[in-house]
């Protein structure tokens, strides 16, 4: 069924004069079949990769390995308050290899995420 939904967005931008390889397609994670690759051939896309591809965890692995981050800063427009400091987000660029071939890929790492994962872990400690 997705593969008719990509077709028939690729069919309807045609007909409004939107060559091939002139739009980039956003989708959610359910995108990542083989299948649906395969349909989108050599569209570009912007998707997030699940996690429960094993390519993911390796790219993760590998950007905290090479701590080669490249800062991108405080992206929300709101000033922060003492309830909610700013977030500062940074990235690292690598390749994962997904049903034989290679897709670029990007890790995002959020400040807030790791202020998040400490406080989880702090409340498994006290429980345990």
């Amino acid at each position: 069924m997705q593969n008719t939904l990509l077709s028939g967005i690729a069919t309807f931008l045609a007909k409004h004069g939107v060559a091939p390889g002139a739009y980039i397609s956003v989708a959610d994670a359910a995108l990542v079949t083989e299948a649906n690759l395969a349909a989108l051939g050599d569209t570009l896309c912007i998707t997030r990769l699940p996690a429960t591809y094993s390519e993911c965890g390796r790219l993760i692995a590998e950007a905290v390995a090479h701590n080669t981050w490249e800062e991108v800063g405080v992206l929300a427009h709101t000033k922060p308050t003492t309830h909610r400091p700013a977030t500062s987000s940074k990235a690292y660029e690598g390749e994962v290899m997904l049903y034989g071939t290679a897709y670029r890929a990007v890790v995002v790492h959020s400040s807030a995420q790791d202020k998040r994962r400490q406080q989880r872990l702090e409340r498994a400690i006290q429980a345990s």
